[in-house]
């Protein structure tokens, strides 16, 4: 592996220039940088991340606070993280995972420098963490969008917008009769602010629309699914359901076949969730697809652009699609 001694060496040049020349604090002239590049290039010399860091005064490392609640579903988070580990991979960041509910140590590792900016995870309405992230010496992202952010940037998903898209395009198909099942009672009781947005989003496009409409949870590691489907199909018989709740998706599923439902026939059914969920191998679910990558990207994105001081940066809402499949009928033409 080349050193910069080796670099000085091959554009002959002393070891001092060259380290000038990657830290940038000492101007030196263009001729001289070319062959120090040129050098660079021949013996395919690669900083050490160390070296680099301490040079920049910077930990070369995002921090990502992620949720340990029982009520999150494992899965879908760990889709998260490997999106933001691999757009922080495309940004030359590493990414330091930190348990979301140990406020003492997202502080300290804050306060410490061990990272160069945090992306939160999971956030709650008046969620307790914000106030004093707000008034953190790094930068701090939000992957969740509280009504209150005390001045920190948010990158999510349109939760909101996505169930009333769910809504909208049922009716247009003809659904007048809507259920839908929402995250888990936990979820909905601590005001995850993913699951208050879909619900508000769901209650307020029905009205708006004069569509009969009712929302219950389901607490599916705990309550019987067949149960709950049976309860949701005897009552005021829907014709359609608008599912948000991306592990309880394949028990809901086999509920409804046993139940001897056919889909679209008896019932049009339309999932939000990311694009893996909705598929189930015998059934492809008309979905609103939650983009996990793309939020990925667009947090790790906004963290880079305030840990380099560009200006311009705000927050992100990820507008939701409708990508048409096996559970809904198809638009008349």
């Amino acid at each position: 592996m080349a050193t910069m001694s080796d670099i000085a060496r091959e554009a002959g040049v002393s070891l001092s220039t060259v380290s000038y020349a990657l830290s940038g604090k000492r101007a030196i002239s263009e001729t001289t940088r070319e062959r120090i590049n040129a050098a660079i290039t021949r013996l395919s010399y690669h900083p050490h991340a160390g070296a680099r860091a301490l040079a920049s005064q910077r930990a070369g490392a995002i921090g990502l606070a992620v949720p340990l609640a029982e009520d999150v579903d494992a899965h879908v988070v760990m889709m998260f993280v490997r999106s933001l580990m691999r757009a922080a991979h495309q940004a030359s960041h590493e990414i330091l995972l930190i348990a979301g509910e140990d406020h003492a140590t997202t502080a300290r590792v804050l306060a410490e420098g061990k990272v160069d900016a945090l992306v939160v995870m999971d956030v709650v309405e008046d969620d307790p963490r914000l106030p004093i992230l707000a008034e953190a010496v790094r930068p701090v992202v939000l992957l969740g969008y509280p009504s209150e952010a005390h001045g920190i940037l948010r990158v999510d998903f349109d939760f909101e917008q996505a169930s009333a898209l769910a809504v909208m395009e049922l009716h247009r198909r003809g659904a007048r009769r809507l259920v839908m099942i929402g995250s888990p009672s936990v979820t909905q009781t601590r005001h995850a602010t993913y699951a208050d947005r879909a619900t508000r989003g769901f209650r307020t496009t029905c009205e708006q629309l004069g569509l009969q409409a009712r929302h219950v949870v389901h607490d599916h590691e705990v309550d019987s699914t067949g149960q709950l489907v049976r309860a949701v199909l005897a009552q005021d018989r829907p014709d359609a359901l608008v599912i948000h709740n991306e592990s309880a998706l394949p028990a809901i599923h086999r509920a409804l076949t046993e139940e001897g439902i056919s889909m679209p026939s008896d019932l049009q059914v339309v999932a939000i969730a990311p694009r893996e969920t909705a598929l189930l191998g015998t059934a492809e679910y008309t979905a609103v697809e939650i983009p996990v990558e793309q939020i990925g990207r667009a947090a790790v994105t906004t963290a880079t652009d305030l840990i380099e001081g560009r200006s311009g940066v705000g927050d992100q809402l990820i507008a939701p699609s409708l990508i048409e499949r096996d559970t809904t009928h198809p638009l008349r033409p």
